[in-house]
């Protein structure tokens, strides 16, 4: 048991120090928009009838976390760094803030495996839940794996009731994903990296923050899906 704690302690320290190093990169913000750029406009090229564009069009809000690592030995976990958009009334989206996830699991893990990770936000008190600087999936906010195909066209329990529903893309297909337990927390060092104005999530999503050039390429693609 000590050795597990040990090792867990060993993983989160170095996850801490990657982070801050990393945030200290004014480059690092660009590239994950970029990055999520890249995600959405595949999704929205591929062929996969599993991709949840319907229920982006009906959406309060969307993360993506490109490139999220899952792997490790014995003690496995999840990081990876995103972005959420919100989708306000009237269809237009905001500019990006940026957030990081983490979940740890136990169990014989050997190899890492990387895959790009899509929150799709319904309803305006789950989206609110990223304005708080950290909250848990299945605790402050419902998480489900995401519908897919005709499920998710004819979904409409799923409007009603809200939450988050989560798919992950590896190879250019889409699945569902359970995230139950996972957290969430704003990067407010890559907010202010990539605003140099405001590192504040809710200023970002809700104010009227300049959106920088980057970004606007971002939102253009998720103006586009139809």
């Amino acid at each position: 048991m000590k050795r597990v704690c040990f090792h867990l302690l060993f993983l989160g320290i170095c996850l801490s120090m990657g982070q801050w190093a990393l945030a200290q990169d004014q480059g690092e913000p660009d590239i994950i928009v970029e990055k999520s750029r890249i995600v959405v406009q595949e999704m929205m090229l591929s062929q996969d009838k599993e991709a949840p564009l319907d229920l982006i069009k009906k959406s309060s809000g969307l993360a993506i976390i490109p490139d999220m690592i899952k792997g490790g030995f014995v003690v496995g976990g999840s990081y990876g760094k995103g972005v959420v958009f919100a989708h306000k009334e009237g269809g237009e989206w905001s500019g990006p803030a940026f957030i990081h996830i983490g979940a740890g699991s136990f169990g014989l893990q050997i190899g890492v495996q990387s895959t790009d990770l899509i929150l799709v936000i319904i309803g305006q008190k789950t989206m609110d839940s990223f304005l708080k600087a950290k909250f848990k999936l299945g605790g402050d906010a419902a998480i489900a794996a995401g519908p897919v195909g005709a499920q998710a066209t004819g979904a409409v329990d799923i409007l009603l009731k809200g939450g988050i529903y989560s798919y992950s893309r590896t190879k250019g297909l889409f699945a569902g994903v359970s995230l139950e337990g996972a957290a969430i927390k704003s990067d407010t060092g890559l907010n202010r990296a990539y605003y140099q104005t405001t590192e504040d999530t809710r200023e970002i999503l809700y104010g009227k923050v300049a959106t920088p050039a980057t970004a606007e390429e971002v939102i253009a693609v998720l103006t586009g899906i139809k």
